[in-house]
């Protein structure tokens, strides 16, 4: 137990030398901007827990004590369809091959050559 004391006051007084030997070297409106978010934070994060906790008490008085039933299920069963795929109803189309493209590469002379 007196480690952890001891652990515990030795981070303190390191959070207190960083905030003083930073607070030193900030402007006095930087210094008040971290006031500030520091406020803030100490003001929002208690009133958080507390709405938290109203909320989730709230929601453990609402919950009905049994849970409800499950919902019945019903499948009703396809219609005969037609296979969606058999051998004659969809022909073997031939491969598609691309018409051959001719290149024209512009300022070269050999090109230029050959349409003349």
């Amino acid at each position: 137990m007196r480690a952890s004391g001891a652990i515990l006051v030795g981070f303190a007084l390191l959070a207190i030398g960083l905030a003083v030997g930073i607070g030193t070297r900030l402007s006095d409106q930087a210094v008040a901007a971290l006031a500030g978010a520091a406020c803030g934070v100490g003001i929002a994060a208690p009133l958080g827990i507390a709405i938290g906790a109203y909320v989730g008490s709230s929601r453990a008085r609402l919950q009905p004590a049994q849970p409800p039933a499950a919902p019945q299920v019903i499948v009703v069963p396809a219609p005969n369809a037609p296979p969606l795929h058999t051998p004659q109803s969809y022909p073997i189309a031939p491969p598609l091959m691309p018409a051959p493209r001719s290149f024209t590469i512009i300022g070269d002379a050999h090109a230029e050559d050959e349409r003349s």
